[in-house]
């Protein structure tokens, strides 16, 4: 597969870099993503919304550019360079649910305004007691009169403490409708003291989210009762997109910590010679640009698959198990080479380290998605 980007994508992939580069320097992310930073930026956020970030794959009539999935994914491993915040990935996954299940009417009450970056939005799917694995879900959409109620917890909710809109994944509850699935749009307002912020590495914004008996009106289901039976497979397949994504992100930030790893031992000095002079030191750094390269290409199929609507499960598994290990493996080496420097504060690189952790975890481990590929090859 040619996995070779055009000169309009190469062009693209420029400009997101060199805006992120006067927009979101190294000082505004730890400002923004260090300890008492809160993890979004206001500011950055109506910056990406002028430049159309936010809207590269949607349809013109709801705002967007009217781009594809490959656009987005060169945004993202932009922003995995520079250390966006994360609201840009949990938005991101929402918006494409948004487009993937919601009526038209639905679209329009929800997209423009989130493209426009007027407001935030997040899911909240995943349970304390089941992370993956949609079958093991127990929240539950009960039909009553004039909509649904909700019980169940959600955990591990990126951004719902600043997000406006919170998808919330249910199963619905009839002899029915067994084993479909809901997506119901609400607001935070709506959950209230519902959301609670969970302890998590860095002090990433994970919340946890209670529904006990929550009410909501009929039109906050995504798509409409005709949708339940389709909710799980386009659900599905929108997880494999974001984790498309995601493998994009991962590999603009282990390019980061490898550019500026190789950087800092060409300067750092040791019995009079260069860091970067010693044997072990090009090997250790190789092995990571070696395994890079390779992976970079892991997660362009992926995406370029996913964009054309092509199955994708192999090719996603693959990716995202290679870059949630070689991301831990690239800032735990360059830990090892910035000794004590690594962890002083100015220099971020324990942003990315903590950013690693964080995105090995979501949509699935390295060792999740080894498990799933064994299982997709028939083992």
């Amino acid at each position: 597969m040619d996995t070779q980007l055009s000169e309009e994508q190469q062009a693209l992939e420029a400009s997101c870099q060199k805006l992120l580069e006067k927009e979101w320097p190294l000082e505004r992310a730890l400002k923004a993503l260090g300890p008492g930073g809160g993890g979004h930026s206001a500011a950055l956020w109506n910056t990406l919304a002028e430049a159309g970030w936010l809207g590269l794959p949607f349809a013109p009539e709801l705002g967007g550019a009217g781009g594809d999935l490959m656009d987005l994914g060169l945004a993202w491993r932009a922003a995995g360079e520079r250390l966006v915040p994360g609201t840009l990935y949990s938005c991101g996954f929402a918006q494409l649910l948004i487009d993937r299940l919601a009526t038209p009417a639905q679209k329009q009450a929800l997209m423009p305004a989130i493209i426009a970056g007027e407001r935030l939005a997040t899911v909240a799917y995943t349970e304390p007691h089941a992370a993956e694995a949609m079958r093991l879900y127990k929240t539950t959409a009960s039909r009553g009169a004039g909509g649904w109620t909700l019980h169940g917890v959600k955990a591990f909710v990126p951004d719902a403490g600043t997000a406006d809109v919170v998808l919330v994944l249910a199963k619905a509850q009839s002899n029915l409708e067994r084993g479909h699935f809901g997506l119901f749009a609400l607001t935070r307002a709506q959950l209230g003291a519902g959301i609670r912020r969970q302890s998590a590495l860095g002090g990433e914004a994970l919340y946890r989210v209670e529904l006990p008996g929550l009410h909501v009106a009929a039109d906050a289901l995504l798509g409409g009762e005709a949708a339940l039976g389709a909710t799980h497979g386009a659900f599905q397949d929108v997880v494999e997109q974001a984790i498309a994504l995601q493998c994009m992100e991962m590999t603009g930030g282990i390019g980061a910590v490898l550019k500026r790893t190789v950087e800092f031992v060409r300067e750092r000095e040791q019995h009079g010679r260069a860091l970067g002079s010693f044997q072990a030191v090009q090997h250790l750094l190789a092995n990571v640009a070696l395994q890079l390269d390779g992976a970079r290409v892991a997660a362009l199929q992926a995406l370029f698959l996913k964009a054309r609507g092509r199955p994708a499960a192999r090719a996603a598994a693959i990716a995202k198990a290679a870059l949630g290990e070689l991301y831990a493996q690239a800032t735990t080496t360059a830990h090892q080479l910035w000794g004590a420097m690594g962890y002083a504060r100015e220099t971020g690189l324990y942003l990315w380290s903590e950013r690693a952790r964080v995105a090995d975890a979501t949509f699935g481990t390295s060792a999740y998605h080894l498990s799933r590929l064994a299982g997709l090859m028939g083992f």
